[in-house]
């Protein structure tokens, strides 16, 4: 008779020769636990590297209303994490797996590393129950409990490598599978921990767990037939039609809703304080300025020149750049259901996924997801286009020769997007070329990784050099690219750099970033453990590598802007990586067990029930705002939404009016002469389809490298004669006679704080908008021609009286 031992090690443990060294080692360890280790090794040495740098790297104070912020520490451990804590866990990790496995111990390899992992997933959860302690939760509790742990793993994994034995070992196999059920247990545990309990919906973990153990038991007990490749075809494309109509919001901004409502009036502001620093520009391009030349924007080039086209074909406005983000948006979901489906991710797990990254992702947002385009696939979309493209490729050969020029397109066009785009593309379209360089046969490798590289670089010089040409043939200059890297000094290096948002504490964050890890770490293991098994599953790892490296990637954009509608807005890759790895894992039956595929989708499942958990009760708030909603026969008129975005009512009260005066008292489609509050001047020009005459677009960004702006700005103030007409609000008309009785006052260094939204006279005018006002002042006097107390007053310029 068999013994419990030798029958937990048939039932869970991986064919010995699925990973085998490559250097022809007798005895490998089993590729699961070997991962396990690896990751909780990581995981580890990240908790220790964290609290050591966290006690040692202060947070820096900033001026109130500002909390302290230690941004510097958080790159250093993004960097660290995947430069040094990685490679090390996977050296130490591989080798002591081996270890185990080659001695009389190897039986009890899986259960040693499962106690381990459920030992650092009770030692984090003890962390978490230490906020109620004198000693709290602080980074000292989490650098103690940490030690402890690598105490006790060092002797326990030392022992296990005896050559001698270690008959505890032995007994402790016997009770596998029960150690990794608890060990998934304080997992979930964590997860718990680093999510806001009051936020879970008990309705939404009942709807849960049923469905998720619904799916559970389909996998196990039916079979049902693949149905014809027509119906395959035709279920695929109603998943993609579905998701293109659930995943945008048709109400965007609520501008009728906004009178006594000051939730609404708030959110109102906030959208359109961040739509602004892209309309602005597209504004200005559109009333005949260029990129690089007149006008620039810290969000990059193609971005703007992109929107200016979609202006072209549809009124520019609040509405309609929602609509935009919102459509890309769908485009990017749907993208990477293609990618999932293209890597023969079973389709259950990709309809599956996908629907909880909707539910999560997209209803689960404070804002609207097409609101503020910052956080959208405006500016985190491209890396996605080459990845499918990639693996489309890869995938069907004959349309091979149409899908590569279009990677080497979407890299080349990054480059004069933006320089994150262009980073965010370079990291995935490079981590999937090494992993093809890898997977051809050696000896010509390099050549041809040096090969694809020399093709990118040249896509890329071809498209600036005609990006030049055509900018020298439109303004008669070629582009400026200091005007942009202006910005990302100012970023990087300046002061602006330390207006950032931290941590929160027991962010969820954390354990996106781990997932990454983890993930990077199993790609690593089967391309050193088992080459025929990754060439075999090609356009799978393809797609993980991409999406891991493009998940890797915009993860550092939450490292840096750490707040919560910033991670849901960077946790799509994390989301569709997970699918993949799950689809990979359940199609693997012939090298995977059953209790490994049966458990690794159980776990899968049950954070999924979470996810949905945490987003149902915002299901009710969100979904009705879809296209998807307006689009079910018998709802809201989807074309009267359309209507609605295409002429959205305006967002500032006094923007009807400032349209009406500059008809008034500037007419014609030359540019005007408007000095407000930024959002309110963006918005009375690009309603009146004009330009400011000051090469302002958006004047908060411009002023974040007023040294940069300041000479355009100069001339086109002189260049101003007596006569011309200006539209000021009240506080402009305030702050031009403050700067005239202050002459000594320098605009530009007044300031409450560094990198504070406001002059420390309370204004709300950008500083460059009152260096322009004060010298402006110099040369004329305001000669009053219309002022009815609504707030706006036109003025005429008139030559300043001496004395």
């Amino acid at each position: 008779m068999a013994s419990p031992t030798a029958d937990i090690r048939h039932r869970l443990k991986v064919p010995a020769n699925l990973l085998r060294p490559r250097g022809g080692a007798t005895q490998a360890a089993a590729f699961a636990p070997t991962l396990a280790l690896v990751v909780v090794i990581a995981l580890a040495g990240f908790g220790t590297l964290m609290a050591l740098v966290l006690l040692v790297n202060h947070p820096s104070p900033l001026p109130p209303p500002f909390p302290a912020q230690n941004q510097d520490a958080e790159t250093l451990l993004y960097v660290l994490a995947f430069v040094l804590v990685l490679p090390l866990a996977l050296l130490s990790g591989t080798r002591v797996a081996d270890r185990i496995a080659a001695s009389p111990g190897a039986a009890g390899l899986s259960a040693l590393v499962g106690a381990l992992a459920g030992a650092l997933a009770a030692a984090f959860l003890l962390v978490k129950l230490s906020t109620t302690l004198p000693w709290t939760d602080g980074v000292g509790t989490v650098l103690v409990a940490t030690l402890v742990w690598w105490l006790v793993a060092s002797v326990a994994l030392r022992r296990a490598a005896d050559p001698r034995g270690w008959p505890a070992l032995l007994r402790l196999a016997d009770h596998e599978v029960a150690i990794w059920v608890l060990t998934g247990v304080l997992l979930l545990g964590d997860l718990l921990c680093l999510t806001v309990l009051s936020s879970v919906s008990p309705v939404g973990a009942a709807v849960g767990v049923l469905v998720g153990a619904l799916l559970f038991i389909a996998s196990e007990r039916l079979r049902v037939p693949a149905p014809p490749r027509l119906w395959r075809v035709a279920i695929d494309v109603a998943v993609v039609v579905l998701v293109l109509l659930a995943v945008p919001d048709l109400v965007v901004v609520s501008p009728e809703q906004a009178a006594g409502n000051l939730s609404v009036s708030f959110q109102n502001a906030i959208i359109q304080f961040h739509q602004n620093f892209l309309l602005g520009p597209a504004n200005e391009v559109l009333s005949g300025r260029t990129m690089l030349v007149d006008t620039a924007s810290q969000y990059g080039v193609g971005s703007i020149y992109l929107l200016a086209g979609w202006f072209n074909l549809a009124p520019i406005g609040y509405g309609t750049l929602g609509f935009l983000s919102g459509a890309l948006s769908a485009l990017i979901f749907a993208a990477g259901y293609g990618v999932m489906r293209v890597a023969r991710t079973p389709r259950t797990i990709a309809v599956t996924t996908l629907l909880i990254a909707v539910i999560a992702l997209v209803f689960n947002l404070p804002f609207p997801i097409d609101s503020i385009p910052q956080d959208s696939a405006i500016r985190f979309g491209l890396p996605v286009a080459a990845l499918l493209a990639m693996v489309v490729a890869d995938r069907w050969p004959p349309i091979r020769r149409t899908a590569t020029p279009a990677v080497f397109l979407v890299v080349g066009v990054s480059s004069i997007w933006s320089l994150e785009g262009f980073a965010y593309t370079v990291a995935t379209f490079g981590a999937i070329v090494c992993l093809l360089s890898w997977l051809r046969e050696p000896g010509g490798r390099l050549r041809w990784l040096g090969r694809q590289a020399a093709l990118a670089a040249g896509v890329c010089l071809s498209l600036h050099l005609l990006f030049a040409a055509a900018t020298l043939a439109a303004s008669g200059e070629l582009p400026d690219w200091g005007q942009y890297l202006a910005y990302l000094r100012a970023f990087l290096f300046g002061h602006l750099g330390d207006l950032t948002f931290d941590y929160a504490r027991w962010s969820s964050g954390l354990a996106l970033g781990a997932a990454y890890l983890a993930s990077t770490a199993a790609i690593v293991l089967l391309a050193n453990r088992r080459p025929d098994f990754v060439r075999g599953e090609r356009t799978s790892m393809l797609a993980l590598v991409g999406m891991t490296a493009y998940g890797a990637a915009i993860y550092s954009y939450y490292n840096n802007r750490s707040t919560g509608n910033t991670l849901i807005n960077v946790a799509l890759p994390g989301l569709i990586m997970g699918g993949l790895w799950l689809g990979l894992l359940m199609r693997s039956r012939s090298t995977a067990s059953p209790a490994l595929r049966r458990g690794g989708l159980a776990f899968t499942l049950s954070v999924a029930v979470i996810l949905l958990a945490v987003a149902w009760s915002s299901i009710g708030e969100r979904y009705p705002r879809s296209a998807v909603a307006y689009a079910v026969p018998g709802g809201t008129s989807l074309r009267g939404a359309l209507h609605r975005l295409w002429h959205l009512p305006a967002l500032s009260s006094l923007t009807p009016e400032g349209e009406r005066l500059l008809a008034r008292y500037m007419p014609g489609n030359g540019r005007a002469l408007v000095v407000t509050t930024p959002d309110l001047a963006i918005e009375i020009l690009f309603r009146s389809q004009r330009g400011n005459v000051l090469p302002l677009a958006a004047p908060w960004q411009d002023s974040f490298v007023d040294s940069v702006r300041l000479p355009a700005l100069r001339k086109a103030v002189d260049g101003i004669r007596p006569g011309e007409r200006m539209l000021l609000d009240d506080g402009a008309r305030k702050e031009f006679f403050r700067l005239r009785r202050h002459p000594s006052v320098d605009p530009l260094t007044e300031s409450s704080s560094p990198g504070t939204l406001a002059p420390a006279s309370g204004g709300a005018l950008a500083p460059l908008q009152s260096w322009a006002l004060k010298r402006i002042g110099r040369r004329f006097d305001l000669r009053t021609i219309h002022n009815d107390g609504s707030g706006l007053v036109a003025v005429e310029l008139v030559p300043r009286r001496q004395g």
